[in-house]
């Protein structure tokens, strides 16, 4: 086997694990889903800590019952909310 070969095979392998663990995050935020990270809080919030954890849009929006457009949504809602916020205390952004 040469080495190109090899590193063929390597990425296949690669890929195959990406998407397993992919399916694993799903069956887990699935099931998750009424725990108490999440349970009794609004679907903003939810929105919210999902987005915090690093999840794609698709998965929150599996996960909290919605549209991945109506996560979008609600999370340029919650970025506008945030500059609101700190512009009514005085905070500026210096970058």
């Amino acid at each position: 086997m040469n080495e190109d070969e090899f590193r063929k095979q390597m990425i296949k392998k690669l890929e195959e694990l990406g998407t397993k663990i992919d399916a694993l995050i799903q069956v887990v935020a699935i099931t998750s889903r009424e725990e108490t990270v999440l349970k009794g809080k609004t679907k903003t919030d939810k929105i919210r800590r999902l987005s915090d954890l690093g999840l794609s849009r698709n998965l929150i929006a599996l996960i909290v019952g919605t549209t991945p457009g109506s996560v979008s949504a609600g999370l340029s809602q919650l970025k506008a909310k945030g500059k609101k916020n700190k512009n009514k205390e005085g905070v500026e952004d210096e970058e």
